[in-house]
């Protein structure tokens, strides 16, 4: 996951580094909104956004973080931004602009971790490539899907989309550390996959070899024993 960080003041931007390097982020810098719409706008170039988050002050020199927001929504591929700022008057502004969510300076750090973790969260893709079957995390195309994603990933769920063959279903959302585990095996050959979609009692057959994915149902009994059992089984992908 990788952040850009956008604050004037040298001493928060210095906090806000140390803190995101120690939960796991990697860090790019920016002292104003036209920096971080010049950054952002490389990061995009090529089509794919290169940053998972941008976390962006408010009260800025040069261009202030509301206008920064306007430009990167009019010019850039869709990136969730989180707005923070003293000012309590500035939320409604950053949000109609288009940030996905604003926090309060000072706010506690757990605060900060899980408001960027909410909104860092993706989708998974499978790619049926030929001989080959590669699993890739995908962040939100919209602020739409963004709020799909994080509503999903409060019930523990994330999002499952096979590009070329239109299938998609919903699984638990540690099943996408395990199956980029099982993809990181030379003798990985097969795995299966519980649909979490409402209604639905299905497992999902994901073929490495054959490269193929089949959906098979279960009755509501079967469903739910098989439901316990990969809930014991993702328990050490729980992440800490």
């Amino acid at each position: 996951m990788k952040v850009l960080i956008v604050e004037d003041d040298p001493a928060i931007r210095r906090l806000h580094q140390r803190q995101l390097t120690r939960w796991g982020y990697g860090v790019d810098l920016a002292i104003n909104g036209r920096e971080a719409v010049e950054r952002v706008r490389k990061s995009g170039e090529k089509g794919e956004m290169n940053y998972d988050l941008c976390l962006m002050d408010v009260n800025m020199p040069v261009m202030n973080g509301i206008d920064a927001i306007q430009v990167i929504r009019k010019n850039t591929t869709y990136l969730p931004i989180v707005a923070h700022s003293v000012n309590p008057d500035n939320k409604i502004p950053c949000l109609e602009s288009g940030a996905d969510e604003f926090l309060l300076k000072p706010r506690p750090a757990a605060e900060l971790k899980r408001t960027l973790e909410e909104c860092s969260v993706k989708q998974m893709m499978l790619y049926l490539d030929g001989e080959s079957l590669s699993v890739r995390r995908v962040g939100p195309a919209d602020r739409e899907e963004l709020t799909e994603l994080r509503m999903l990933d409060k019930k523990g769920i994330t999002k499952f989309t096979a590009v070329d063959i239109s299938f998609r279903f919903l699984a638990h959302k540690n099943v996408q550390d395990k199956l980029l585990d099982d993809f990181g095996e030379d003798n990985f050959r097969f795995t299966e996959i519980l649909d979490r979609t409402c209604q639905e009692h299905n497992v999902i057959q994901v073929h490495a070899s054959q490269i193929w994915l089949k959906k098979i149902s279960l009755t509501p009994e079967q469903f739910q024993k098989r439901v316990r059992e990969e809930d014991a089984l993702l328990k050490k992908y729980k992440k800490i």
